[in-house]
This record gives structure tokens, sequence and C-alpha cells, in this order.
């Protein structure tokens, strides 16, 4: 695994890097363009650039692209390739570089306690990077350790997107929306960089899901969990982008139980884990699906559960102005502008087939993301009227995560059948619960 040093701290020289790099990036496109007889852009050196300074730099801005790199078709492929080597191949921390503060956490007994620690690291992402280790009495688990200064390297990052905010204004956003989507940014990351509410989040998973064929989630150690670290019982799997090399019936598998499980979640524990970029998703030989990294997990409320619902039923039903309601209920509609009813019929053309009773789903062969950037003009026109809503930004976000791993599965598959056995599920649930 490539190595790394402590990346810079402060907001400045965050901000500095990151403009010098777009100064870099745009000089090279424009020296490009002016060779006479070039026939296209070479991006490659592109990618490279932006793969090795959002390894180094860490923290949020490695986050945002490592969700980037998901955009098969979208970006081009060698920015995409690059993007999608920190899902699993983040620059790591020498081990040196962190085992004086271990040694502190674990009032000098590390090595007592674990036996031994490997310091070649089996993992590193944007907040932290994970160790294999034995304890005492011989069982496999991992250490995942928060990188020392990552708080405030986040702090820096936040800092500097509160300043670029007002730009959101140029596409007519709300001040008040504006606002909101960045407390619920600034409140995601404190909550992943909060390591105790993970092994929390964790436990009600594995306590929810236990016994669930096809799934497999890592066991925390609580008696070995520090601030700061997390222990784990290792589960291994073979990582998501070498799912290609997979049969075919275990891609089937994998992508039925990630539908499921995703389902399940939101619909049974009521939790959403909003991170599912391939990085923390792996597969056995069987198709046992693994899952990692618990630290982005929030409650859906049930309110905007209802919200999702009712656009679903809206989407399968015969005419498109039913979207209206369901926009307005999930809280992205301004009502003192038009309805958006042109915009709202095409989404109903292009979705109503998919969610009929018993139609299959081909997420390879549909290419929806390429429909749905036919789409981008009618939307930006619509933004006066009709915008993401705060409380939608992380399922957004962990839907549209959720659809390039299914892309990358090559799935084929029921959703609308898998998602209202579901709903009806959990309508009769709540249903008995009000009338108890």
């Amino acid at each position: 695994m490539p190595r790394s040093w402590p990346p810079r701290v402060s907001a400045l020289g965050r901000f500095l890097r990151l403009g010098s790099t777009g100064a870099r990036i745009a000089g090279n496109l424009m020296l490009q363009g002016l060779k006479p007889g070039n026939a296209g852009l070479d991006w490659q050196p592109v990618g490279d650039l932006l793969g090795d300074v959002l390894g180094q730099m860490k923290g949020p801005v490695l986050k945002l692209g490592q969700q980037a790199s998901q955009w098969q078709g979208v970006l081009p492929e060698p920015i995409r390739e690059a993007l999608a080597r920190l899902q699993n191949q983040v620059p790591a921390l020498p081990f040196s570089a962190l085992e004086e503060h271990l040694q502190q956490l674990y009032c000098g007994q590390l090595h007592q306690l674990f036996q031994p620690v490997e310091t070649e690291p089996c993992a590193a992402a944007s907040l932290g990077q994970v160790h294999r280790a034995r304890d005492a009495r011989g069982r496999a688990l991992v250490l995942k350790i928060q990188y020392p200064g990552i708080r405030e390297i986040c702090a820096a990052d936040l800092k500097q997107l509160r300043r670029l905010l007002p730009l959101g204004r140029l596409f007519r956003a709300p001040a008040e929306q504006l606002e909101a989507l960045y407390n619920e940014l600034h409140g995601s990351i404190q909550a992943e960089l909060d390591y105790h509410a993970e092994q929390i989040s964790l436990q009600r998973f594995c306590n929810h899901f236990d016994g669930w064929p096809g799934l497999r989630l890592p066991q925390p150690v609580p008696e070995l969990c520090r601030p700061g670290v997390l222990v784990l019982h290792e589960v291994p799997g073979h990582a998501m982008d070498e799912v290609g090399r997979a049969p075919t019936a275990v891609h089937e598998r994998l992508a039925l139980r990630l539908c499921d499980w995703l389902c399940e979640q939101v619909f049974g524990l009521g939790l959403l884990h909003a991170d599912p970029h391939p990085g923390n998703l792996a597969w056995t030989d069987s198709g046992e699906l693994v899952v990692y990294d618990f630290g982005a997990v929030y409650p859906v409320e049930p309110a905007l559960l209802d919200a999702y619902v009712q656009l679903f039923a809206a989407l399968r039903g015969p005419r498109s102005d039913a979207l209206e309601p369901a926009f307005q209920a999930l809280g992205g509609r301004q009502t003192d502008s038009p309805a958006p009813h042109a915009l709202y019929a095409r989404i109903h053309k292009l979705l109503h087939p998919l969610l009929q009773p018993g139609a299959h789903w081909d997420f390879r062969g549909a290419a929806m993301h390429q429909q749905l950037m036919e789409l981008l003009p009618p939307l930006m026109a619509a933004l006066g009227s009709l915008q993401p809503a705060p409380g939608t930004l992380l399922v957004n976000r962990t839907l549209e995560g959720h659809y390039w791993n299914l892309y990358r599965l090559g799935a084929r598959l029921p959703v609308a059948d898998i998602l209202a056995g579901h709903i009806s599920r959990w309508t009769a649930l709540r249903s008995v619960s009000r009338g108890c």
C-alpha cells in the first residue's frame, strides 16, 4: 500500500493545495487544446493528479472523490479509474506515525493486548486506516484507527465549504436551504468521527440482522475499543472492484441481497447505512455480502419515509401530476412558484415502466444515469420551484451509491416488487403499533 505522511491541517494550506491543483488541471487542459492537430483531450494526467492530491489530503475532500468515482459513464474513464483507486488504495500513514498515540490510549499495553498488530495496513480511507491484529486469545481482529489530527482536517475543509456556500445562490437556491444543507453535511462528518457511536450503530445492525442468510457484518469488541480506535472481529472478503471475476450466479445473489438489505435496514430497522461506496462492501466465493464501516448511520424519520413511499406510489400510478403532492411531502417544492408539470411528466415517463409489478430493472442495460443526464437542462430550469430538500440529501446520496453498486454487479432485479413487499410489511406493523 502506498505511503503518506500526516496531511496538512491548516484551512489556508488545504485551500491553497486545492486551488493550485485546480490551476494545474486547467493549465494542462488549456495547453492540450492549443496543440495543433490534437484530436481529443488526454484525461490521464488529470486523473493521476487528482488521485494523488486527494489521497494525500484525506478528510472530506477525499470522501467526495470516492463518491464521484461511482459515476461510471459520466466522468472521463481515466478520472473515474483514478478516483476508484481511492476506494481501497488510499495512501496510508506509516505505523510509526500511529504507534505512540496507540500506546498512550492503551496505557503502554498495546503489544500485550494485541499479539501482534500488523504494521502494514489492510485498508486506508478518508478518516482512518485499518490494521489486522490478534488478541491474547488468538482471535482475528481489525483495528480501525482514526488519523491523528483528522478532526482539525475536517474542520478546515468544512470551513472552506462554508466560505463557498454562497456560490449556490447562482442556482437560485434559497439561503435558508443552503444553510440547512451545510448543517447536515457538518453533522454527518462529526458523526463519522465518533467511533463510539459507530460501535453502537454496528451492534444494532448485528442484532437486527443476526441469522440473515447471505449477509456478514463485523461484530465489535467493546472491551478493546478506545477513543478513536474501533476494534472488530475480522470478516474477510474480496474487494468489490474484483467482483467482475465472480460467476454470474454470485453476481445475482449479491445484487438481490444488497437490494433486500437496503430495504430492510430502512423499513425494518429504521436506520440507514449511508456510505455505500465499493470500499465498504465485499463478497465471498459463495455469494455472501460483507458490509464494513458503520460510521455513517442515520435514523430515518417516519415522516420522511412516508414521503418516499408516497413518491414511489405516485411513480407507479398512471398520472404524473401525482408527483406534485409527493415532492411537497418531501419538502423540495417551493410552493410559491408554479409546479413543474412538464418535468414531472418526463420523470414519470422514465421511471413508471420500471416500477410496475413484475418489471425487472436492468441496471446496466437501461443505463439510467445516461437518461437522467438528459433531464439536467429541465431540472436546472426548475430549480426555482423544485430543489432537493435538506432531509433527503443523505438518502438520495445513498440511493445513488447503491445504483452504481448494482450497475457494477450487472443486476437485473424486480426492484419494485422487493420494495413493495417491505413497504407492505412496514405499513402493517405501523397499523398494529397505532392500534395498540
